[in-house]
């Protein structure tokens, strides 16, 4: 018998359908339904090797059991290692894994709305087919959606007989709260080699536990807030993640963690690096004493957290919404330095296959990352291609020849959602010294601000286990649980990887030594701080000393929360470089649409700056000096 394996397209419809936010998809009432009874169904599918589409073994994909899926019969005895994480493939391969995902949505969808009496089968069908995945924008609100913050919901069944009504069953296990594991077999099995021994006792998946393995959302909220930024409601990823939109056109430098050579810049902080913060807050809980280690935050357990996927499919949507914006921009490749197995490249080219996906049942159309980031020809994001799309997005924009006026709209989209800043610390660019300003066709009308950056470089494979580097504008304390917490805390930067031991392209970084980079926008914390003591974003040589009296940071090991040491830290020569950098920003002030279809113009940068004064004196920690190689 000829083995198969199962063919992802996208879900097959006659044009894309939308995916659409969390909060707007839960008011949908047969979508929503749909939806929730479509996982329910796909949860309670086997937990073995039999069940490939169940979602035990789709959520497996991503890390634990580490055995192959749906792979040839000769495929490699490691093909089950699939993890791209800090490398050119991290946004390409999570692509297809999100349709594996929504096309198996969809069928347990259609499957439901057959069952549906003769007078409302139509209806449930047509709601069944256009069915996305929602998704969960925390760059504009971070807090836990409150569809999937509590263990029960309602859902509407079908009803036997031809013509009888739907009926409501109220206090229905919420699958989008967890997922409940079937047998404590297999996940004592599979569990075990991920380090984290609750996770093999607990019955179901965990969000910020306490000790008691109780689920926190009211503290992922919590610890998603940064004090200085933004302390009740909304999100602090909002003003960055503008200008990571708009400012980086790289692929490579907007897509993932690998430090490349001369980075140092808005362009230093990538998209894998929020999607890590994300991962990494909404798992563990770091503020109650004796609280555990939640699923989110282990690579090779997090897909199992239904929350997952509405996280992936954000940072697909920032993705998507990137290609629109910069849509000449290639698949640049990538030196591995190493041999990722069960790939045998030691390059990640456009071509490099996204194992274990496939186009086709037979095998013969292997996904790369040229399906998903084409380099070729400039035709923007690739979404449509797949029947599916975002709000930012409109299908009417997506022919040829159309990717200038896709950017305009998508651009503006942009500013309305997620910036520009409009409060006082903004300056009238006639302002500006005539030598700084661009050529008056770039920036018209519009509103400049030195910005300023923390940029790091670090090897990740520095411990074993994951670590998060912490940073505060002032004294940060002693307790460590009070660190996300503490009104001087301005951001973080964490890894997330897996053990050497069980994830092959974990061991191959970690053998090739790998450089992580990361940063944190300190712009708005700066301004409200030093507010405080009368100087402005543009005091650059006053910041910068007191930037040296002030910037802090600490080193959390996240297995036992303790503190990374100074010892620990330099017994490992360039391990780690801490740097500030600050430049000006050109903003346009029209945020709406341009009559006539005027392209809208990106912000701009100009006067760039790294302060060397702000780091050196903490040369003991990890400060950049002048004369630091970076």
């Amino acid at each position: 018998m000829t083995m198969k394996t199962y063919p992802i397209t996208g879900v097959a419809s006659q044009a894309p359908r939308p995916r659409r936010n969390i909060n707007d998809f839960a008011q949908d009432p047969l979508q929503w339904n749909l939806f929730l009874q479509a996982l329910i169904n796909l949860q309670s599918q086997g937990e073995d090797t039999h069940s490939p589409l169940g979602y035990y073994q789709v959520a497996g994909v991503h890390g634990t059991p580490y055995i192959p899926w749906m792979e040839k019969a000769d495929a490699d005895d490691r093909a089950g290692d699939y993890c791209t994480h800090g490398t050119a493939l991290f946004l390409t391969w999570h692509r297809p894994y999100l349709l594996l995902f929504e096309q198996r949505i969809v069928e347990e969808a259609l499957t439901i709305a057959r069952n549906f009496s003769d007078k409302y089968r139509a209806e449930y069908e047509e709601a069944a087919l256009n069915i996305r995945i929602p998704y969960w924008d925390w760059a504009t609100d971070s807090d836990v959606p409150q569809s999937i913050r509590f263990a029960e919901t309602d859902i509407t069944l079908p009803e036997v007989g031809s013509d009888a009504p739907p009926v409501t069953r109220k206090g229905v296990p919420n699958p989008m709260y967890s997922y409940k594991f079937k047998t404590s077999i297999r996940r004592q099995r599979d569990f075990s080699i991920v380090g984290v021994q609750e996770m093999v006792a607990w019955e179901e998946t965990k969000r910020c536990p306490d000790e008691k393995g109780i689920s926190h959302p009211e503290i992922v909220d919590r610890q998603l807030r940064i004090p200085t930024v933004n302390p009740t409601a909304g999100s602090s990823f909002r003003d960055p993640i503008y200008k990571l939109l708009t400012l980086v056109g790289s692929y490579g430098a907007f897509g993932n963690t690998g430090w490349q050579t001369g980075r140092p810049g808005p362009n230093n902080i990538s998209l894998e690096h929020y999607h890590n913060i994300i991962h990494t807050f909404t798992g563990t809980n770091y503020i109650e004493e004796n609280s555990k280690e939640g699923h989110m935050s282990e690579v090779g357990v997090s897909a199992f957290d239904p929350i997952f996927w509405l996280h992936h499919c954000n940072v697909d949507r920032l993705y998507a919404i990137w290609q629109a914006i910069h849509y000449e921009a290639p698949f640049e490749d990538q030196a591995t330095d190493y041999t990722r197995m069960p790939l045998t490249k030691a390059i990640d080219d456009a071509e490099t296959t996204l194992r274990p996906f496939y186009k086709d049942e037979c095998y013969d159309v292997p996904w790369t990352s040229s399906m998903v980031q084409k380099s070729s020809a400039a035709t923007g994001p690739t979404v449509f291609d797949y029947n599916y799309h975002y709000p930012e997005l409109p299908v009417d924009l997506s022919g040829p020849g159309k990717q200038k006026e896709m950017a305009s709209h998508v651009l503006r989209r942009v500013h309305q959602l997620y910036g520009p800043p409009t409060d006082e610390s903004l300056v009238d660019t006639p302002k500006v010294p005539n030598a700084l300003l661009p050529p008056s066709r770039i920036v018209r009308d519009g509103m400049f601000r030195r910005e300023w950056l923390i940029f790091l470089r670090v090897r990740k494979y520095l411990i074993p286990g994951n670590f998060i580097i912490f940073f505060f504008l002032g004294e940060p304390g002693d307790d460590p649980r009070q660190w996300l917490l503490s009104e001087n805390h301005v951001g973080a930067v964490n890894t997330f990887k897996s053990s050497t031991d069980i994830c092959g392209n974990c061991a191959g970084q970690g053998a090739a030594d790998q450089l992580f980079s990361g940063g944190v926008d300190i712009t708005n914390a700066l301004y409200n701080k030093l507010a405080n003591i009368g100087l402005t974003l543009d005091d650059q040589d006053e910041i910068e000393e007191w930037l040296a009296k002030n910037l802090k940071w600490r080193i959390l090991k996240q297995n036992d929360k303790t503190e990374l040491t100074s010892h620990e830290i330099l017994e490992n020569p360039d391990s780690l470089f801490i740097g500030v950098k600050s430049f000006v920003l050109l903003y346009p002030t029209s945020r709406l649409p341009i009559d006539g279809g005027e392209f809208l113009s990106a912000p701009k940068i100009i006067n760039e700056k790294i302060h060397f004064g702000a780091t050196e004196p903490h040369k003991n920690r990890g400060g950049l000096g002048a004369q630091d190689p970076y």
